[in-house]
């Protein structure tokens, strides 16, 4: 293969055209196919075969509820703490209300005031319109959800009156441009601070970005065709960004290294003078194979993400692997074709070839060399003092109680839990199957049982009433009104009669006045009545085919709380036993409980994910070095500094350190993610490393030298590359989403422990440890060989 490599880096570079018009085409075709298409990306990270979600398709079926309908609430509260029961604040509304209706009534397929769905707090201060579209959430159109939200601003928004909106159509961050800006910034700078050539120091990032339009591109053009989350946009222009600069980076530098090896020959009469392109095929050869190892490395790992079986995480990894292959291809193809059109600039200058050939060893080559044991150890007990956290992290899923306080769905969820309750927004939904072969009757007393049960239950705040509605079609019969209305004169007359008799004296007035509070009264009387009679006796809504029920309960405490984690999974397990005594079952879904689901569901497959990439790292590592310890080193370390990771994140993002966070739990699906992701990036470093050590040691078989000359060729550009990443990565904590937040936290840890504690300490260190024994292999010749000189 790298004589396949070494002839293909010198075609590159000397038919240069040909390479960047062939990207020039890619580009164009690619634009313009998304241009004509455009991109639709799923905004519901979604999850099939659980409990949770299979029962939805009976949610919609029975109750006519469907989870994936767009859906927008509008949240309005008095400022001052007044009733927005007054006539203007009610005029105001249902003005607004009205237009929505009127201007959208093509989009919406229900929209309700607070004063209809009686969605008012107990103090009268905030009230929720409710909108459902007729389309599923991702299909919903922005501009109508901008107008309903200008609707909203004009019609109810006054001196008296706030507004704020959420729902799953409601856009609550902006995920693309500063991050990205401020990450390559810093790259550059990093670069600059390597190369010292403005031109050089931007070809990495001109690289990376090729490949992350071209991925990037490719992906949104694949929205048309295949469901893809959201989030994957962002993962994979992090990890195409990252990777991108980084393997261009590897490139150049041993680009740049071949050159100044070949001006010291020069110097010195020592050996051949290599021309530029034979430069470039050598770098192809050597950085270029690793390049590829370590894309395709990354690649199986995020790919691997598929193993998990739950489809947003897939479409993630694939996503996050398409950007990689065009990273891969841009620095193998397009890099070469650059550094050959701007070759003038891109070549070593006269003193660091006099530095390089005269360089001596720095006192972190010396102490790894001198004191291995204690360098390693030190690391592994930095490593371990931040794996302590990782041991209290709670898993859950976003949502809007941690975004920005100045986010409008932050704003709407913080209004509605102080004047509805903290559960509010954490509701859990229970379908109840029913036993058909019993009567209505018998059915109507279990469903009797269950909700006193759980009513009962620690934490429970309340189970949503249900409507009557045959007891509301009753009272809106012609036939009904006639004789409320009769009976309503006859009750005022009655009322005014007695107060004559009382009081024969009384002026027309007082006689006006007394009939019109009795008028009031005898209204006060029969909504009362009617919202009586109107509320079922039990709090579940029970199907048209009498197969199911339906229960809304609402927790004391919120989405993020362990007491709501709790009440679920003491509802399922009451499930198991009513199952049994009563042969009736309860399945919970909504937010929570598919949270719970999916974080159960995400546990279970760790330690199989896990295994199978770590089995698959010490395969190819064992295969790649020859080696069985080396491998082993590895897949140790990469333990070590994820779990670190995921400790730091712990602190950063759930305990609120550095307030940078609300204190949320960590986002259920981050382990995952970052196995397979940190996992391709140590193995990036690991084989940079590592790879020039063995080379030293086969040419030498001196294991002080062969570690030596890794940490002073290779160390360099692994830490440029690491802070590279780290900058990449870190900007996106400054992100408001909280799930893009995490991961790019957690994956810049990620590589901060495992470049400087694992790949530049430990490893080095462990292999000057292990010596020869490093290299003990079948069929490994070079180990036998320098064996038999050290005998």
């Amino acid at each position: 293969m790298k004589n396949g490599l070494a002839k293909f880096g010198k075609w590159v570079y000397n038919n240069k055209f040909k390479s960047i018009l062939a990207w020039i085409v890619i580009l164009i075709v690619f634009v313009g196919s998304l241009a004509t298409m455009g991109s639709n990306f799923n905004t519901n990270l979604k999850i099939s075969g659980v409990p949770s979600t299979d029962i939805q398709s009976v949610l919609k079926k029975e109750f006519n509820q469907s989870v994936d309908a767009g859906t927008m609430n509008i949240v309005v509260q008095n400022k001052d703490d007044h009733s927005i029961k007054s006539s203007a604040d009610k005029q105001r509304i249902n003005a607004a209300v009205a237009k929505i209706k009127s201007e959208h009534k093509d989009d919406i397929k229900t929209i309700t005031s607070p004063y209809d769905s009686q969605t008012i707090s107990s103090d009268n201060t905030t009230g929720i319109v409710a909108v459902t579209f007729k389309k599923e959430a991702n299909n919903v159109s922005k501009s109508v959800v901008h107008d309903i939200e200008k609707i909203g601003n004009d019609k109810i928004k006054s001196q008296n009156l706030k507004v704020a909106y959420s729902g799953n159509t409601v856009a609550s961050y902006d995920i693309g441009g500063t991050s990205e800006i401020i990450g390559i910034a810093i790259a550059f700078v990093l670069l600059l601070v390597l190369f010292r050539s403005f031109v050089t120091a931007g070809l990495p990032i001109i690289s990376a970005l090729v490949g992350l339009v071209s991925g990037l591109v490719l992906v949104m053009i694949g929205t048309n065709f295949f469901s893809i989350a959201s989030v994957a946009q962002t993962l994979s222009i992090m990890i195409s960004l990252a990777v991108g600069i980084d393997y261009a980076l590897f490139i150049i530098h041993r680009f740049i290294g071949e050159l100044r090896t070949s001006r010291q020959h020069e110097m010195d009469d020592s050996g051949k003078v290599l021309a530029p392109d034979e430069a470039m095929g050598v770098t192809l050869a050597s950085a270029g194979s690793s390049v590829l190892f370590a894309g395709i490395t990354v690649i199986i790992a995020l790919v691997g993400l598929s193993l998990v079986r739950i489809s947003f995480l897939t479409q993630m990894g694939i996503a996050a692997a398409v950007g990689v292959v065009f990273a891969v291809l841009s620095a193998m193809t397009f890099l070469p074709a650059l550094i050959s059109l701007l070759h003038k600039f891109v070549k070593p200058s006269e003193k660091s070839v006099k530095v390089a050939k005269n360089k001596k060893d720095g006192w972190f080559t010396k102490s790894i060399i001198q004191h291995p044991i204690i360098m390693s150890l030190l690391s592994v007990v930095v490593l371990v003092a931040f794996m302590v956290p990782a041991g209290h992290m709670r898993l859950g899923m976003p949502f809007d109680g941690v975004l920005p306080k100045n986010n409008t769905q932050r704003q709407a969820y913080d209004m509605t839990a102080d004047k509805f309750g903290d559960g509010y927004n954490a509701t859990l939904v229970g379908v109840v199957k029913l036993d058909t072969s019993n009567t209505d009757a018998q059915n109507n007393k279990i469903l009797e049982k269950v909700t006193n049960h759980i009513k009962n239950m620690d934490n429970v705040k309340m189970l949503a009433p249900v409507v009557n509605e045959a007891a509301v079609a009753k009272f809106k019969t012609p036939e009904m009104q006639q004789k409320l209305k009769a009976e309503g004169q006859q009750y005022v007359q009655t009322k005014v009669m007695d107060y004559m008799k009382a009081n024969p004296t009384a002026s027309q007035a007082e006689q006006q006045s007394v009939t019109k509070k009795y008028t009031s009264e005898y209204q006060a009387k029969v909504k009362a009545d009617m919202k009586k009679a109107a509320m079922s006796g039990i709090p579940a809504k029970i199907s048209k085919d009498k197969k199911y029920a339906l229960i809304v309960v609402m927790p004391k405490t919120n989405t993020a709380s362990a007491k709501t984690e709790n009440l679920a999974k003491k509802i399922n397990s009451y499930s198991d036993s009513l199952k049994k005594s009563d042969h009736t079952k309860i399945t919970l879904t909504g937010t929570n409980a598919v949270n719970i689901d999916i974080t159960e569901k995400l546990n279970n497959a760790i330690p199989m994910f896990m295994g199978i990439v770590m089995l698959l790292a010490f395969v190819l590592l064992m295969f790649m070095f020859k080696s069985f310890i080396i491998p082993l080193m590895a897949i140790i370390g990469f333990g070590l500094s994820l779990i670190a990771s995921l400790g730091l994140t712990t602190l950063i993002m759930q305990d609120g350190v550095f307030h940078i966070s609300e204190g949320s739990p960590i986002i259920a699906f981050l382990p995952v993610i970052m196995i397979g992701i940190v996992f391709g990036l140590a193995m990036d470093y690991e084989v940079f490393m590592v790879s020039r050590i063995r080379e030293t040691y086969i040419a030498t078989g001196d294991t002080n030298r062969a570690v030596k000359t890794g940490l002073q060729e290779s160390g360099p550009v692994i830490i440029t590359a690491a802070l590279i990443m780290i900058a990449v990565f870190g900007s996106f904590a400054l992100v408001e989403d909280p799930t893009i937040k995490s991961i790019g936290i957690s994956l810049a840890s990620g590589v901060l422990f495992d470049a400087f504690l694992v790949r530049l300490i430990i490893i080095p260190a462990t292999i000057k440890i292990f010596g020869r024994a490093n290299w003990v292999f079948p069929g490994a010749n070079y180990y036998n060989k320098f064996k038999d000189d050290a005998q």
